[in-house]
């Protein structure tokens, strides 16, 4: 499977909209979120142990995303999925880190305020929705 572009996309955007439906009610979510090459149909996130929104993931049944184009992001690329799962990760904020560091501006603040209360989440992907931006092929990767 070719996973170039939804490399190339993921290295332009750190921000996702997070669609949660808990008893035919909708609800969005912006987080933050990183991604790894070595497993590229997971996207991790966190969110705070304990917190409303954390109650949310464990009861959604259905769940949708796309994410954030960066504002100086010519063509606007992005993803998106209809078909994706969470699940509580085994991974840690720790693990995590350095990613988060790397990949979203002003991290080490929210960090430094609230990283002991974080608990990380996995978003499965069946699919996703690959948009390099205008002008370039947008693709479908099925997992």
């Amino acid at each position: 499977m070719n996973i170039s572009l939804l490399k190339d996309v993921t290295r332009t955007t750190n921000k996702m909209a997070l669609s949660l439906s808990i008893d035919n009610r909708a609800n969005v979510k912006i987080v933050n979120f990183v991604w790894f090459e070595n497993q590229p149909d997971t996207l991790f996130f966190s969110s705070v142990k304990g917190a409303v929104g954390t109650l949310e993931y464990d009861q959604a049944q259905s769940i949708a995303f796309t994410s954030i184009p960066n504002s100086d992001m010519i063509g606007n690329p992005y993803i998106r999925s209809q078909n994706a799962t969470i699940k509580h990760s085994n991974k840690t904020m720790e693990d995590l880190l350095p990613k988060y560091l790397d990949s979203v501006p002003n991290y080490q603040k929210v960090w430094d305020m609230i990283g002991p209360k974080l608990e990380v989440f996995e978003l499965k992907l069946g699919d996703v929705y690959v948009d390099p931006g205008l002008g370039r092929e947008k693709i479908t990767l099925k997992f």
